[in-house]
């Protein structure tokens, strides 16, 4: 973005106090809901530990055709537009198949994108949990049994998910400003990320 088209940004900042997305605001906004996962390695990743930055939850799994792929590129755009602002930036990949995804299929899947991406799996009624709290659905879809025959050599049950795509996203104080729906162009998701970016605790 320029510095013709930031100036308008910045100005609403300062005479706010409070960037406001009359598009993808949360009304009304609300504090993040409480997300903890441990990892194999036995730490713990907490939500609450990235207070003082903005930060991207997004849903989704390894085995997605379409939407998880083109979500995970764009925010890797994003970040890239930012500059020095994505220093302040953490995007959180949630698998919604925690089935299939195991914890390093997972990793691998999202370094591919990008290595400061935090990718997460959680299972069973934590799972659940997390995805009531975000108005997060995930529906599985069987094929026909023919395609089940095709695949069944593989090991794997051959289903895909249905899941909420977007962006969920939660200023520096940790409060849950944004859903921004999948499909929004990547110059209008920056424009939105970056009127939190600019904010202040």
């Amino acid at each position: 973005m320029g510095a013709a088209r930031l100036l308008p940004l910045m100005l609403a900042v300062l005479l706010t106090g409070c960037w406001r997305d009359k598009d993808f605001a949360v009304e009304p906004a609300q504090e993040a809901p409480a997300l903890e996962a441990t990892r194999s390695s036995g730490t713990t990743f907490r939500l609450s530990a990235l207070r003082g930055k903005v930060v991207i939850l997004s849903f989704g799994y390894t085995a997605c055709p379409d939407v998880c792929p083109t979500t995970l590129s764009r925010l890797n755009n994003l970040q890239r537009r930012l500059g020095m602002l994505s220093q302040d930036l953490e995007v959180v990949f949630i698998t919604v198949d925690p089935e299939r995804d195991t914890e390093r299929r997972l990793n691998d899947y999202v370094n591919v994108f990008n290595r400061r991406f935090t990718a997460l799996r959680l299972e069973d009624e934590a799972l659940t949990k997390l995805l009531t709290a975000y108005r997060v659905t995930a529906t599985r879809r069987y094929p026909d049994s023919e395609r089940y025959s095709n695949h069944a050599f593989t090991g794997e049950m051959p289903y895909t998910v249905d899941h909420t795509g977007g962006y969920f996203v939660i200023d520096r104080g940790g409060t849950l400003r944004l859903r921004i729906p999948y499909d929004t162009p990547l110059e209008r998701l920056q424009e939105s990320v970056e009127g939190l970016l600019q904010e202040e605790l």
